[in-house]
């Protein structure tokens, strides 16, 4: 019957079916998942809060600027925090000798908030209190970037430092990331940095800081395969990823610094895996089209041998002229040999497909084992 000879052939190929079906499946999955990495959407981050600096309402003598320096380290500690470093201190020669310890009041709002645990520069844990405002003014949430209730505050005494200066560190971490990659793409938010007008919150009051105060915001240990591409506020053009602006004392500013680069290592990688999921898609049209070429070549097997084995025809009736002589039996012609080509055509599909399947592997293990 032609339906047990269709199903001699598949059994028959049964290997190299399933060899096509691995190749298209396996192909088709591995190029899916390289490919996903190219088309990664842009980085996303929130404003990471406010840093703000002020004095103390009791320091109406305090004249000489205040220095404010912040670093910011994202890539260090675990995942998913932020490690930063915040310098206070006076010019050089700007304050006497006798003059009291200088009273500063620092409030770290919004998300860089979380979790902070900080000490100070004879590494004593800081204390950190929350802030309760008695009326939300609008003035503070928009220098704030929100309501002073999600703000916790410290005090810093300057009252150490070298001849001619004074100062005060904190250093430690914070619960919350200020940077966020997406494939080759990087974003960095970091948080502002400004000074407050003359108010009072709960047991606190402050006033600005002097005029002539300025502040420096550092990113630090950045990639080394990283690329600056663009700024906000505009980077200066020193190679330094460092943003210097002046304290004004109504506390004008920036309420983010943002900074988005890309990382060319991982964009080279990122280009590799695009090469190899467009050769495994080709692995995957090839492992198709020997499937397709398989099932044709079984429909055609199915047709010849049909041909071939014609059903039985009952013979005609004899005459009854017993001395007519009979007519010749013709014997069937022999069935063609069978055509062994399309096989090995399969054959040689099949191979070529498990070669570039293999060397694609083989190159794909070997760039995981590159420091």
């Amino acid at each position: 019957m032609p339906e047990a000879g269709l199903r001699r052939e598949l059994v028959k190929n049964r290997w190299l079916l399933s060899l096509a079906v691995l190749a298209t499946v396996g192909a088709t999955v591995w190029a899916w998942q390289l490919a996903a990495t190219g088309f990664s959407p842009s980085p996303r981050l929130t404003d990471r809060g406010v840093i703000a600096v002020a004095l103390d309402a009791s320091q109406t003598g305090v004249t000489a600027p205040v220095q404010v320096d912040v670093a910011y380290n994202p890539g260090t500690g675990k995942a998913g925090t932020t490690s930063l470093s915040l310098v206070l201190q006076h010019e050089f020669g700007a304050v006497p000798e006798a003059a009291p310890p200088t009273a500063v009041i620092v409030l770290i709002c919004g998300e860089l908030a979380t979790g902070i645990d900080m000490v100070n520069n004879v590494y004593q844990p800081v204390k950190w209190k929350p802030v309760q405002p008695r009326s939300e003014n609008g003035d503070y949430w928009s220098m704030l970037g929100g309501s002073m209730s999600r703000c916790v505050y410290t005090r810093v005494s300057l009252d150490s430092g070298d001849a001619g200066l004074r100062q005060e560190i904190l250093s430690g971490v914070s619960q919350t990331t200020c940077a966020r990659a997406s494939g080759p793409r990087l974003l960095y938010v970091l948080p502002g940095l400004t000074t407050l007008p003359p108010a009072s919150a709960g047991d606190i009051a402050f006033r600005p800081l002097p005029p002539g105060s300025k502040a420096t915001i550092d990113l630090d240990n950045q990639p080394g395969d990283f690329n600056a591409q663009t700024a906000s506020p505009q980077l200066p053009d020193s190679g330094v990823l460092r943003w210097t602006r002046e304290l004004a004392p109504d506390g004008a500013g920036p309420r983010s610094y943002r900074l988005s680069g890309e990382l060319f290592d991982t964009a080279a990688k990122q280009q590799r895996d695009l090469f190899m999921a467009g050769a495994l898609a080709g692995v995957a049209g090839g492992g198709i089209m020997l499937v397709l070429e398989a099932a044709v070549q079984l429909l055609l097997n199915g047709c010849r041998k049909r041909a071939a084995n014609p059903q039985a025809v009952a013979p005609p009736p004899q005459s009854q002229d017993r001395t007519a002589e009979p007519d010749p039996i013709t014997p069937p012609a022999a069935a063609p040999p069978p055509q062994h080509r399309g096989r090995s055509v399969s054959v040689a599909v099949a191979a070529a497909v498990g070669a570039a399947a293999v060397l694609i592997l083989l190159r794909r293990r070997r760039d995981r084992r590159r420091p």
